[in-house]
């Protein structure tokens, strides 16, 4: 009986051990191959939206429309760049509560209006401005909602936020890997892309069509990136993100669980991000019924994760910080 025990908690051991060596390589593959170069295109970008803001504050009158339009096009880089990186919530993006610092939504006109009036000239300054009126939602509103001027005080706030994006988004490519148990940052990828795929599925896509629905069958929905027109591309860049950490390259899902001998659960993983891809392909904002067909599907697959991708790969869902403020 005593060698039979020995054998057996030898056995568990050597289980135990093999699998904190595949959590370690499936960490590593996902810093390697996908949050540290997400992070940098992302830095890139935004760099890229100061002087594009600066330049229309600098306009003439006759040069003014040209250069909003430019000053929008970068915007909309940044934030396909950002989706695609926040997407799944991981990593110094939740370590540092990025989404909060550069991702507040709604955005709060007040405050913004009130931050104009304060005319911060640096980041001292806008770090005594609400999250509310900072980072990319904030910047939407003043390029597209009441669209700044060049030379007016609301400009030069403009360059403030976009600075200060730029200023997250270094922070966020400079980052260097935490030192955690594999398993456990395992657990957190796991748990904050179920949070991702939420978010994308309830917030973002079928809450406001549930909500224009009840309000009658005119009524547009309410989508978060509409002010822009950038909805369905923010969609799309979300997706990018969750389907690529679920099915592509060492650091995935998949991968994952092939990993450690779960090919049953990676093929109705594999199954279930093609129906859900499927439903994603060719949406538009008002197409109500697709958006809810394509809604339907991510519900699907996030129960699977939850019900099977979970428990093969060791993780317990819990709270994961993209589900809330």
């Amino acid at each position: 009986m005593k060698k039979w025990n020995l054998l057996m908690g030898l056995a568990l051991m050597t289980a135990l051990s093999a699998a904190r060596a595949d959590s370690a390589a499936t960490i590593q593959a996902v810093q390697r191959d996908w949050l540290g170069p997400r992070a940098a295109e992302f830095a890139r970008d935004s760099a890229a939206l100061v002087p594009a803001v600066q330049a229309l504050c600098d306009a003439s009158a006759d040069k003014a429309e040209a250069s909003l339009q430019q000053a929008r096009r970068q915007w909309l880089a940044s934030l396909s760049s950002w989706e695609r990186l926040s997407g799944v919530a991981i990593g110094p993006v939740l370590e540092r509560r990025s989404q909060r610092q550069i991702d507040f939504t709604p955005t709060r006109p007040r405050m913004i209006e009130k931050a104009i009036a304060a005319e911060p000239k640096g980041p001292a300054d806008m770090e005594l401005i609400g999250t509310p009126a900072k980072g990319l939602p904030a910047l939407e509103w003043l390029l597209w909602v009441k669209p700044v001027k060049p030379a007016s005080p609301a400009c030069r706030y403009a360059v403030q936020v976009a600075a200060d994006i730029r200023h997250e988004a270094e922070a966020l490519a400079a980052a260097k890997p935490s030192a955690v148990d594999p398993q456990a940052m395992l657990s957190e990828l796991v748990n904050q892309w179920v949070g991702g795929l939420e978010r994308l599925r309830w917030a973002n896509m079928e809450m406001p069509v549930r909500v224009a629905i009840t309000s009658g069958a005119d009524s547009n929905p309410d989508y978060p990136r509409g002010a822009s027109g950038a909805s369905v591309a923010a969609w799309a860049a979300q997706w990018d993100a969750l389907r690529s950490l679920a099915m592509q390259g060492e650091g995935s899902l998949q991968a994952a669980l092939r990993a450690r001998g779960q090919a049953k659960a990676a093929d109705a993983l594999a199954q279930a991000v093609k129906r859900a891809e499927a439903g994603m392909q060719g949406l538009t904002a008002a197409d109500k019924v697709r958006i809810l067909a394509a809604a339907k599907e991510l519900a699907a697959l996030k129960r699977l994760v939850e019900n099977e991708v979970a428990p093969a790969l060791g993780v317990s869902i819990g709270f994961s910080d993209s589900d809330g403020d």
